[in-house]
């Protein structure tokens, strides 16, 4: 299947295909046997005719020219933009009509400062013309992946990924692209949509009648005839672009043509270019452009660039675009940007409809990455993976969960110890919240860090291998979704892991018991019976627990006891050390418990640890793809 470029400009056209998946550049197909041809539409013998047979003196009938820029403002002008365009696709069905018929997909080119809704009523004016699947970008977008793919430019590619400015000078306006480590910044502050080519043409035509015997007469045929003012409009373009082709040999000698309007009757006047007229067309202050001149307006724009991209100048500036040609625009571009590069597309009139076409490309690229990176991130793979290798988590998470609930016991039996907790059923609740509040605590999520990234990193390494494929597939860098990108951004302050939401309250209570029987036996010898009968004390309390134990039975008693307010003398012979050892004689034990309530499927911790897990990653690696995604589209 074939993409097609079809740069619609203000002055001229030029149509490129591209075979999808072609290392070639963009071959560009002939219209009406050019390279490219006048944006000119007229009728002639009940035919659409374009380009240079549009012309009144070859017969043709309501010649229209200069219609992209009055799309904005005139109705007329979508007509005529639709006339124009059947004309060039039937142009081309006759040119290469088994090309043609190839065609998947159409990208025509707008400027940047279209907006979203103005581009897709012209992509549907486009696709009524006859062109199939029109979609619509910035020709600066275009400009830059032409300079981007284009062998015949020999631009060193680091400067390219590095800081670049692409300048595109058309007939209607000049659009910048600015891109800075492969990505494109904000276009539309600086690009101007007024400044083209064409004005001048309006001005040589203008000073050209004015200067004429017949001005009066010219003017009336303009005013009844738009076709004879088109074609005397791109006579006066036909000139300006021979004087800028060798702008060295008429910059004294004048660069003369006699246009003749034959209307009513025989009209006739001159068009004359040298340098000291060029420059005063240029700095001529024109309402178009809000009372600045040409000149002027070129350098506010080009300054407002300059400032736009003073925190990374570019190293490159490429300027393209049928107007790059002239030579006071290459110079200001030079003195605005003394310190780059300046590069000059050989083929400015065909190099937007290259860019096009590789757009086209980029965005079918695009299309599969993102269906192929949304079926990893929520489909079944990554879901599939994180269940693969849960398990291997659950052993770290035990071990942290523990030390994290030994330390919160510690802390509560100190407590307790020195008088700050009442009794020992206090203590037991005051425990059960502390190990609560600390699994769902920030502290936890640090001190699980270095384990959940080691397992997300072994996970990403068992995706990076399809991840790669689909990079290269898709012509993106592999280094955006490597492992070592993945290395940096899995870390667990990207994971949104609460514990406490993902065990659920039955988990938590479990670990909690788990945690507090052990607790419970090792520190207080059942209800608090060691403690108080331990130590010289211990040989009078531990005849009064007798007592109790026989008239209350043992669970009674060490209920009772368990609400009893002991002295603090009594409690201060239960030291740190001693807690820390019960609990370590215990702790392959409480872990086990920890990974069983994890592991148990009743308890839904996994379902809900998986679901989260491949949520985030997912999320990540979406966020991984855009990232990717910019250095294929700036």
């Amino acid at each position: 299947m074939r993409i097609c470029g079809f740069d619609l400009g203000d002055g001229e056209s030029a149509v490129t295909l591209l075979q999808d998946a072609s290392t070639v550049e963009p071959q560009v197909i002939p219209i009406s046997g050019h390279v490219s041809v006048l944006s000119a539409v007229g009728i002639r013998e009940g035919q659409i005719v374009v380009g240079e047979e549009a012309s009144v003196m070859l017969g043709a009938e309501n010649t229209r020219v200069r219609f992209k820029s009055r799309y904005l403002t005139d109705p007329q002008a979508a007509e005529d933009i639709r006339a124009f365009a059947q004309g060039v696709a039937a142009s081309l069905r006759q040119e290469a009509p088994a090309m043609m018929a190839e065609i998947s997909k159409t990208v025509i080119g707008c400027p940047a400062g279209w907006g979203e809704t103005r581009r897709l009523q012209y992509a549907a004016l486009i696709e009524s013309a006859g062109f199939p699947n029109v979609s619509v970008v910035p020709e600066s977008r275009a400009a830059f992946l032409y300079a981007r793919h284009a062998r015949g430019l020999r631009i060193d590619p680091s400067l390219m990924q590095h800081s670049a400015m692409v300048i595109d000078v058309g007939s209607s306006t000049t659009d910048f692209a600015y891109i800075v480590d492969g990505h494109q910044q904000n276009l539309s502050l600086f690009g101007d949509t007024s400044l083209g080519g064409g004005l001048l043409d309006e001005i040589i035509l203008r000073r050209s009648v004015e200067n004429s015997r017949d001005a009066s007469a010219i003017r009336r045929v303009f005013r009844e005839s738009p076709a004879w003012r088109s074609y005397c409009e791109l006579e006066a373009r036909r000139l300006k672009e021979q004087y800028f082709l060798n702008e060295e040999k008429w910059q004294e000698v004048p660069l003369r043509h006699r246009v003749q309007v034959c209307y009513d009757e025989e009209l006739c006047f001159d068009i004359s270019l040298n340098g000291r007229i060029i420059r005063e067309i240029i700095t001529e202050k024109l309402p178009a452009l809000g009372g600045r001149s040409f000149v002027k307006c070129l350098q506010d724009a080009l300054k407002a660039a300059e400032d736009f991209s003073r925190e990374c100048p570019p190293q490159v500036v490429i300027l393209t675009g049928g107007a790059s040609r002239m030579g006071f625009l290459q110079d200001a571009v030079r003195s605005a940007f003394s310190d780059s590069l300046l590069v000059m597309c050989p083929e400015p009139e065909c190099s937007i409809a290259r860019g096009l076409a590789y757009c086209g490309r980029v965005d079918e690229n695009l299309k599969l990455f993102r269906t192929q990176v949304n079926s990893i991130a929520r489909g079944d793979i990554l879901t599939g993976a994180v269940n693969a290798s849960i398990y291997e988590l659950y052993q770290p998470i035990a071990s942290t969960l523990y030390e994290t609930a030994e330390e919160s016991t510690l802390s509560a039996v100190s407590l307790w110890r020195h008088g700050g907790i009442e009794t020992i059923e206090e203590l037991s609740s005051y425990i059960e919240r502390e190990i609560a509040a600390s699994f769902s605590g920030e502290e936890v999520k640090k001190r699980l860090s270095e384990s959940i990234s080691a397992w997300l990193i072994k996970l990403m390494r068992t995706l990076e291998g399809e991840l790669i494929a689909l990079c290269e597939r898709c012509g993106i860098p592999t280094e955006h979704m490597s492992l070592e990108k993945a290395r940096v951004e899995t870390g667990l302050e990207h994971v949104d892991l609460s514990l406490t939401d993902a065990m659920g309250m039955n988990v938590l209570s479990g670990i909690v018991g788990g945690v507090l029987a052990v607790v419970g036996a090792v520190i207080c010898g059942g209800g608090g019976v060691a403690i108080i009968s331990s130590g010289p004390i211990g040989m009078v309390t531990g005849a009064i627990a007798g007592i109790l134990v026989a008239l209350l039975g043992k669970s009674s008693m060490e209920k009772a006891l368990s609400r009893v307010k002991l002295p603090v003398v009594m409690r201060r012979m239960v030291t740190d050390n001693a807690v820390r050892r019960g609990m370590q004689r215990q702790r392959e034990k409480i872990e086990e418990e920890i990974v069983r309530a994890l592991a148990d499927p009743k308890n839904g911790f996994s379902a809900r640890l998986c679901a989260s897990l491949a949520s985030t990653l997912g999320t990540q690696m979406e966020a991984l793809a855009r990232d990717a995604e910019m250095s294929i589209t700036a």
